[in-house]
Protein backbone atom coordinates (compact mmCIF):
# COMPACT_ATOMS: atom_id res chain seq x y z
CA UNK A 1 0.00 0.00 0.00
CA UNK A 2 1.21 3.07 -0.82
CA UNK A 3 1.67 6.49 1.65
CA UNK A 4 -1.22 8.48 0.06
CA UNK A 5 -3.37 5.19 0.49
CA UNK A 6 -2.41 4.44 3.79
CA UNK A 7 -2.78 7.75 4.88
CA UNK A 8 -6.36 8.30 3.26
CA UNK A 9 -7.74 4.93 4.55
CA UNK A 10 -6.05 5.46 8.09
CA UNK A 11 -8.49 9.10 7.49
CA UNK A 12 -11.60 7.29 6.32
CA UNK A 13 -11.44 5.19 9.72
CA UNK A 14 -11.24 7.47 11.87
CA UNK A 15 -13.56 9.45 10.41
CA UNK A 16 -16.20 6.29 10.68
CA UNK A 17 -15.05 5.35 14.23
CA UNK A 18 -15.89 9.15 15.07
CA UNK A 19 -19.16 8.63 13.50
CA UNK A 20 -20.03 5.28 15.32
CA UNK A 21 -18.33 5.90 19.10
CA UNK A 22 -19.48 9.54 19.02
CA UNK A 23 -16.60 10.95 21.69
CA UNK A 24 -18.83 13.23 24.40
CA UNK A 25 -16.26 16.05 24.32
CA UNK A 26 -17.16 18.08 26.85
CA UNK A 27 -15.84 21.99 26.83
CA UNK A 28 -14.06 21.64 30.40
CA UNK A 29 -11.38 19.41 28.53
CA UNK A 30 -7.62 20.47 27.96
CA UNK A 31 -4.95 19.94 25.53
CA UNK A 32 -1.03 19.74 26.54
CA UNK A 33 2.19 19.37 24.43
CA UNK A 34 3.17 19.66 21.16
CA UNK A 35 1.01 18.73 17.59
CA UNK A 36 3.04 15.44 17.72
CA UNK A 37 3.11 14.32 20.93
CA UNK A 38 -0.08 16.03 22.46
CA UNK A 39 -2.58 14.77 24.57
CA UNK A 40 -6.25 15.74 26.19
CA UNK A 41 -7.12 15.30 29.81
CA UNK A 42 -10.57 16.60 31.17
CA UNK A 43 -9.00 18.68 33.82
CA UNK A 44 -5.88 19.50 35.98
CA UNK A 45 -5.39 17.87 39.04
CA UNK A 46 -2.07 19.48 40.56
CA UNK A 47 -0.97 16.64 43.35
CA UNK A 48 -2.19 13.60 40.93
CA UNK A 49 0.07 11.12 39.95
CA UNK A 50 0.45 10.45 35.65
CA UNK A 51 2.35 8.00 34.39
CA UNK A 52 3.04 8.05 30.61
CA UNK A 53 3.49 4.49 29.07
CA UNK A 54 5.72 5.22 25.51
CA UNK A 55 8.16 8.20 25.79
CA UNK A 56 9.99 7.86 21.78
CA UNK A 57 11.32 11.63 21.86
CA UNK A 58 9.21 13.65 22.69
CA UNK A 59 7.79 14.41 26.48
CA UNK A 60 6.02 17.14 25.90
CA UNK A 61 2.93 16.28 27.52
CA UNK A 62 4.89 14.42 30.47
CA UNK A 63 6.87 17.76 31.09
CA UNK A 64 3.65 19.94 31.31
CA UNK A 65 1.88 17.85 33.34
CA UNK A 66 4.98 17.75 35.79
CA UNK A 67 5.22 21.73 35.16
CA UNK A 68 1.46 21.62 36.44
CA UNK A 69 2.06 20.12 39.74
CA UNK A 70 1.75 16.59 38.57
CA UNK A 71 3.95 13.56 39.77
CA UNK A 72 5.05 12.34 36.60
CA UNK A 73 6.54 8.61 35.73
CA UNK A 74 8.00 8.17 32.28
CA UNK A 75 8.33 4.33 31.43
CA UNK A 76 9.96 3.58 28.60
CA UNK A 77 12.76 0.72 27.68
CA UNK A 78 14.24 1.42 24.21
CA UNK A 79 17.28 3.07 23.64
CA UNK A 80 16.35 6.31 21.50
CA UNK A 81 13.94 6.87 24.71
CA UNK A 82 16.14 6.51 27.14
CA UNK A 83 18.62 8.76 25.40
CA UNK A 84 16.44 11.07 25.27
CA UNK A 85 14.83 11.24 28.49
CA UNK A 86 18.56 11.54 30.02
CA UNK A 87 17.75 15.36 29.40
CA UNK A 88 15.03 15.20 31.69
CA UNK A 89 16.17 13.24 34.67
CA UNK A 90 15.58 16.18 37.40
CA UNK A 91 11.94 16.79 36.33
CA UNK A 92 10.48 12.76 35.39
CA UNK A 93 10.89 9.98 37.23
CA UNK A 94 11.72 7.27 34.80
CA UNK A 95 11.20 3.31 34.47
CA UNK A 96 13.02 1.87 31.60
CA UNK A 97 10.69 -1.14 31.02
CA UNK A 98 7.63 -1.73 28.92
CA UNK A 99 4.35 -2.45 29.53
CA UNK A 100 2.89 -5.65 28.71
CA UNK A 101 0.55 -8.18 30.15
CA UNK A 102 3.11 -10.13 32.01
CA UNK A 103 6.35 -9.20 33.62
CA UNK A 104 9.57 -10.56 32.42
CA UNK A 105 11.51 -10.05 29.20
CA UNK A 106 9.90 -10.07 25.55
CA UNK A 107 11.58 -9.50 21.96
CA UNK A 108 10.75 -5.86 20.66
CA UNK A 109 10.46 -5.53 17.19
CA UNK A 110 12.38 -1.93 15.66
CA UNK A 111 10.35 -0.25 12.75
CA UNK A 112 11.76 0.15 9.41
CA UNK A 113 10.99 3.64 9.11
CA UNK A 114 10.93 5.23 12.55
CA UNK A 115 13.90 3.98 14.31
CA UNK A 116 12.60 5.57 17.31
CA UNK A 117 9.72 3.44 17.45
CA UNK A 118 9.76 -0.34 18.69
CA UNK A 119 6.82 -3.01 19.15
CA UNK A 120 6.04 -5.89 21.11
CA UNK A 121 6.66 -8.22 18.59
CA UNK A 122 3.54 -10.84 18.49
CA UNK A 123 2.00 -7.13 18.60
CA UNK A 124 3.06 -6.02 15.63
CA UNK A 125 1.02 -5.86 12.53
CA UNK A 126 1.36 -7.17 8.90
CA UNK A 127 1.58 -3.88 7.74
CA UNK A 128 4.56 -2.83 9.79
CA UNK A 129 8.06 -2.71 8.46
CA UNK A 130 11.01 -4.42 10.67
CA UNK A 131 14.19 -3.75 10.72
CA UNK A 132 15.44 -5.58 13.48
CA UNK A 133 14.47 -7.19 17.30
CA UNK A 134 15.91 -6.74 20.67
CA UNK A 135 14.73 -7.98 23.61
CA UNK A 136 13.45 -5.40 26.58
CA UNK A 137 12.15 -5.92 30.25
CA UNK A 138 8.18 -5.61 30.50
CA UNK A 139 6.08 -5.51 33.59
CA UNK A 140 2.25 -6.31 34.07
CA UNK A 141 0.05 -3.17 34.96
CA UNK A 142 -0.97 -4.66 38.34
CA UNK A 143 3.59 -4.76 38.52
CA UNK A 144 3.44 -0.93 37.11
CA UNK A 145 1.47 0.36 40.27
CA UNK A 146 2.97 -1.55 42.51
CA UNK A 147 6.41 0.11 41.30
CA UNK A 148 4.66 3.80 41.30
CA UNK A 149 3.19 2.86 44.41
CA UNK A 150 -0.47 4.23 43.35
CA UNK A 151 -2.65 3.37 40.61
CA UNK A 152 -2.18 6.94 38.47
CA UNK A 153 -4.77 9.74 38.12
CA UNK A 154 -3.74 9.60 34.01
CA UNK A 155 -2.38 7.00 32.04
CA UNK A 156 -0.95 7.04 28.68
CA UNK A 157 -0.51 4.61 26.24
CA UNK A 158 1.61 4.85 23.80
CA UNK A 159 2.88 1.63 22.72
CA UNK A 160 2.43 0.37 19.37
CA UNK A 161 -0.68 -2.29 18.78
CA UNK A 162 0.32 -3.66 22.20
CA UNK A 163 -2.55 -1.62 24.02
CA UNK A 164 -5.57 -3.79 23.20
CA UNK A 165 -3.80 -6.69 25.17
CA UNK A 166 -2.79 -4.24 27.80
CA UNK A 167 -6.17 -3.14 28.58
CA UNK A 168 -8.16 -6.28 28.74
CA UNK A 169 -5.50 -7.55 31.57
CA UNK A 170 -5.51 -3.75 33.32
CA UNK A 171 -9.07 -4.46 33.26
CA UNK A 172 -8.93 -7.96 34.74
CA UNK A 173 -6.16 -6.89 37.47
CA UNK A 174 -8.63 -4.38 38.82
CA UNK A 175 -6.48 -1.50 37.46
CA UNK A 176 -8.64 1.57 37.10
CA UNK A 177 -7.06 4.59 36.19
CA UNK A 178 -9.46 7.63 36.27
CA UNK A 179 -8.34 9.04 32.76
CA UNK A 180 -6.99 6.88 30.01
CA UNK A 181 -5.06 8.46 27.13
CA UNK A 182 -4.74 5.43 24.49
CA UNK A 183 -3.25 5.19 20.80
CA UNK A 184 -4.76 2.63 19.01
CA UNK A 185 -1.56 2.48 16.84
CA UNK A 186 -2.30 -0.80 14.74
CA UNK A 187 -5.70 0.82 12.41
CA UNK A 188 -7.60 -2.27 13.29
CA UNK A 189 -11.21 -1.01 13.55
CA UNK A 190 -12.94 -4.26 15.09
CA UNK A 191 -10.35 -3.92 17.92
CA UNK A 192 -10.62 -0.21 18.31
CA UNK A 193 -14.78 -1.25 18.52
CA UNK A 194 -13.89 -4.44 20.61
CA UNK A 195 -11.66 -2.07 23.36
CA UNK A 196 -13.71 0.71 23.87
CA UNK A 197 -16.89 -1.47 24.41
CA UNK A 198 -14.86 -3.50 27.02
CA UNK A 199 -13.81 0.37 28.39
CA UNK A 200 -17.25 1.39 28.74
CA UNK A 201 -18.22 -2.00 30.29
CA UNK A 202 -16.26 -1.34 33.04
CA UNK A 203 -17.58 2.69 33.61
CA UNK A 204 -15.31 4.73 30.84
CA UNK A 205 -16.60 7.36 28.94
CA UNK A 206 -15.17 8.50 25.97
CA UNK A 207 -14.09 11.88 26.47
CA UNK A 208 -12.33 12.75 22.76
CA UNK A 209 -10.86 11.62 19.75
CA UNK A 210 -7.85 13.25 17.94
CA UNK A 211 -6.42 11.22 15.19
CA UNK A 212 -5.19 7.84 16.68
CA UNK A 213 -5.49 8.95 20.32
CA UNK A 214 -8.61 8.46 22.22
CA UNK A 215 -9.02 9.83 26.05
CA UNK A 216 -11.37 8.00 28.47
CA UNK A 217 -12.59 8.91 31.60
CA UNK A 218 -14.09 7.27 34.64
CA UNK A 219 -16.29 9.47 37.27
CA UNK A 220 -16.70 8.26 40.76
Amino acid sequence: MTTFWFKATTKLKIFLLEGVLRPLRPPTMVRFGTFYGGWWIPDIRPGAVAVCVGAGTDVSFDLELDRLGYRVVTVDPTPAARAYLADFADRLEVLPVGLWTTTGEVEFAQDATFDESWMIGNATTASVGVQGTDTFPVVGPKDLVARVGVVPDVLKLDIEGAEHAVLRVMLEEGVRPRCLCVEFDDHRITAVLASTRLLRRHGYTLYHIEGLNYLFVREG
